[in-house]
């Protein structure tokens, strides 16, 4: 292979305002409140690396060297004009379709920027000869999606020049700006909507739902923060365990002081709440997270996790498919059927609970506590065993 051909490019440009030289994709991005206000106010430099997969009988390891400098530098250039970062994909597979990689650059004047990219050379003989006989071409987008962000996100040619922009509006392949929070917000609507027929279609007397509501919702956001923060000592993110936990908490107790039927209030709720986590998990696959592993089977999707787009195994999509059948399930029943004294509830949110520990296993990030999963996976079996035992009786 050609030097030209190995270093040619696909570049998508947004560049923004930025704060700091990196030079290592070993250097993680900060965390917590920084993390937090670099993500909402500082602006980045986004260019993003389109590749197809060599023929190769393992996965193998890919680095892209990403680099700039400002060409509308007035005077002497500061190193704050130009930058180098490498970004590496530990486990590309052959086979898997076209890959994108983002990098993104923070600390750097604002301005028109040329940036170029090129994968790194092999380092031994042995790569070195693998890499002549098997050449790297630019992605070719066969992907219907992979062809819709190559759209979202154009394509320049080498030493381009790009302009910077704010962080909202830097375009990066598999993923769309405020989408999660979007979709969480929809999700909550859909759900209140939903309870509210249930309970007028079951005639239950529950008082003020939406007021019970609206405050378990506030109570499970807090859980769901807390949780995370609990996980991995960070603030920039959210787990569904801390939601569920805490706003099931927060709903008994406020049936209990309000002297308000919980089981039939639980059971109508039932089905909005996994309805809403399904309309949730649509955020999460646009925006990057909660993603699984890089796979060359045809049942893979291609998504993002932020930083390197391409076929994963679509686990944010398996669980929005099971919360959706359980929840358009236990609907159905319920309907049918009228409340069971928190049976539907609990027993819907067993069902999820341990189907879903088999999907977390299928994705990219590594279990914090391996052991709790197995707790869970137990505590939540059991549970359904029991509430089974007393629908059937």
């Amino acid at each position: 292979m050609t030097q030209n051909s190995q270093t040619q490019t696909r570049l998508v440009g947004d560049v923004a305002l930025s704060s700091e030289v990196v030079q290592s994709n070993k250097t993680r991005e900060g965390n917590g409140l920084t993390a937090l206000r670099q993500g909402t106010k500082l602006p980045i430099l986004a260019v993003t690396y389109w590749f197809d997969p060599e023929p190769h009988p393992t996965f193998y390891p890919v680095t892209i060297r990403f680099s700039g400098y400002r060409v509308d530098v007035e005077g002497q250039p500061s190193s704050h004009d130009q930058f180098v970062k490498d970004e590496t994909i530990e486990h590309v597979i052959a086979g898997s379709g076209p890959i994108s990689v983002t990098t993104r650059v923070r600390n750097i004047n604002a301005g028109e920027w040329a940036v170029t990219a090129h994968m790194q050379k092999p380092q031994t003989a042995i790569e070195e000869s693998r890499m002549h006989s098997h050449a790297i071409f630019p992605a070719r987008s066969q992907d219907p999606l992979a062809r819709f962000w190559h759209r979202w996100a154009p394509s320049t040619e080498e030493g381009a020049s790009v302009k910077t922009c704010l962080t909202p509006y830097a375009h990066i392949p598999g993923t769309l700006p405020g989408i999660w929070g979007a979709m969480v917000l929809c999700g909550i609507v859909v759900a209140l909507v939903l309870q509210a027929l249930v309970i007028e279609r079951l005639h239950l007397a529950v008082g003020y739902p939406w007021v019970i509501s609206l405050i378990a919702i506030i109570v499970g956001i807090i859980g769901a923060k807390g949780w995370y923060f609990v996980l991995y000592r960070g603030i920039i993110g959210w787990c569904i365990q801390g939601f569920i936990t805490g706003s099931s908490l927060a709903a008994s107790v406020l049936l209990l002081l309000l002297h308000v039927p919980v089981g039939a209030f639980l059971d109508a709720t039932a089905p909005a709440l996994l309805i809403a986590m399904a309309v949730g998990r649509i955020g999460c696959f646009f925006a990057g997270c909660c993603g699984g592993p890089l796979t060359a089977s045809c049942w893979g999707v291609w998504s993002s996790d932020q930083r390197v787009g391409a076929r994963r195994i679509p686990t944010q999509l398996l669980e929005l498919g099971l919360a959706g059948i359980l929840g358009l399930g236990i609907l159905v029943v319920l309907l049918a059927h009228g409340a069971r004294g928190g049976d539907f509830f609990v027993g819907g949110l067993a069902a999820y609970t341990l189907v879903r520990q088999g999907i977390l296993y299928l994705r990219a990030e590594q279990r914090k506590t391996e052991w709790w999963g197995w707790v869970t996976l137990v505590l939540a079996a059991f549970a359904l065993i029991i509430v089974v035992l007393l629908l059937v009786r």
